[in-house]
């Protein structure tokens, strides 16, 4: 069933990215609005009063309440089921009724939505070296996607994408950092930092959505290596202050402090990969420094941090012989072996290439890119799921960052 389009949608010229037959048609201010407290939601029809006046009676329930045993199919589709549906997804959803309109634009739903839908929809795909522009590269045109795969709504016209987390991502300008979010095309310019952070550094955005806090703040931690010195220090970004602060944490330890910039967070750390067989890991609330060691690689083996079933895992391949591939996949802080799965990636093409590890989030997929391919393993269902065509052939400049289509906001100040 197709629904015709409603007179009271915003019109967007631009729309979806060109791989999609989908049009977005964008979010109103709800993501973007600087207003807060109760009339922030009062604009959206929600009743900020907490308790019942003095005529109503305590024992009853409000009238705008929905009993349980009064909520139809509708009610419990829009309660419960629309804030673990992609961004995309809830775009479209949107001509279906002027009530749904309203619900999905809302400042709760966008909350809902943030902390409910994790799904791994695809990469925020780069090629570093030659240049290019970022562009979104989705598992599911149909449901997962972003308006501006260029991120082109950002005030400069180049920028190079150093971490993702959460739905929302961190750019690097010539000298300014950017925090966006790639499918609301919200986006906030940070204040530039105490220290000179170098051309490829080595930041990670923090952000976690809470359920409990509809001000979800974020943060960017930068390591810093120390100018002619084995030492890593850290200036860290706080969206509550919109300030950077210095910690008086530092790291000695590391074998080789070179870091080879960007980085992941998972469950309030921050991990650093290094020139070194080791992992520079920063726990951001108490600001505690540690070094994971790394399994050494034999020849021809590619490994890569990746977040498995809510755990931090290391996972490498290695062509073993034609389509063969065997993957070792290594967890806990000791990284001990914990898998080893072979798998034939089909007898159609013989590979003689080697292959690269790509990071996931919440997934039990490990995902390996090969040639013009990148393949899908599902560890729990124990075979080969799927497979996609790769934007690029396999280059130690593309940068592949796992994203989720969230409509996270970005939290603004208040106004004092």
């Amino acid at each position: 069933m197709e629904f015709p389009p409603a007179d009271y949608m915003i019109e967007d010229s631009d729309g979806w990215d060109y791989n999609s037959p989908y049009t977005f048609k964008g979010f109103p201010s709800a993501t973007t609005t600087k207003k807060h407290g109760t009339y922030w939601l009062a604009e959206y029809g929600f009743d900020p009063v907490s308790y019942p006046k003095e005529e109503e009676n305590p024992w009853e329930y409000p009238a705008h309440f929905i009993m349980k045993k009064d909520m139809k199919i509708n009610d419990v589709v829009k309660e419960h089921v629309l804030p673990l549906l992609p961004a995309k997804s809830l775009t479209k959803f949107r001509v279906v009724s002027k009530e749904w309109d309203k619900w999905i634009a809302s400042p709760l739903l966008t909350h809902q939505q943030s902390f409910s839908c994790q799904i791994f929809s695809g990469y925020i795909y780069q090629d570093v070296d030659m240049g290019g522009h970022p562009m979104f590269f989705s598992l599911d045109y149909s449901s997962s996607g972003v308006p501006s795969p260029f991120l082109d709504f950002l005030p400069e016209q180049y920028v190079k994408i150093l971490s993702s987390c959460s739905g929302l991502l961190l750019c690097q300008g010539l000298e300014k950092y950017y925090v966006c979010n790639p499918a609301t095309q919200d986006w906030k310019m940070l204040p530039l930092p105490q220290y000179y952070h170098g051309d490829e550094p080595a930041a990670v955005l923090a952000f976690e959505p809470s359920l409990c806090n509809i001000e979800a703040y974020y943060r960017v931690i930068c390591a810093i290596p120390m100018l002619g010195q084995p030492i890593i220090g850290f200036e860290i970004y706080s969206s509550e202050s919109n300030s950077w602060s210095c910690s008086s944490a530092c790291c000695t330890d590391l074998e080789n402090p070179k870091l080879l910039g960007g980085g992941s967070y998972m469950k309030g750390v921050a991990y650093y990969e290094t020139k070194s067989n080791e992992v520079l890991a920063f726990d951001v609330k108490n600001e505690i420094p540690a070094i994971i060691s790394l399994p050494v690689l034999q020849v021809g083996s590619h490994g890569s941090l990746t977040q498995m079933e809510g755990e931090l895992c290391y996972v490498t391949a290695n062509n073993e012989c034609g389509n063969v591939f065997l993957i070792d996949i290594y967890q806990g802080m000791e990284m001990s072996l914990k898998r080893s799965v072979s798998i034939n990636l089909g007898p159609e093409t013989s590979f003689t290439q080697v292959c690269e590890v790509l990071p996931c989030v919440n997934s039990d997929a490990v995902a390996i890119h090969v040639g013009n391919f990148i393949y899908f393993y599902h560890i729990r269902e124990q075979k080969l799921v799927e497979f996609i065509t790769s934007p690029c052939t396999m280059d130690p400049g593309n940068k592949f960052l796992p994203y989720i289509n969230s409509l996270a906001m970005l939290h603004e100040l208040k106004e004092p």
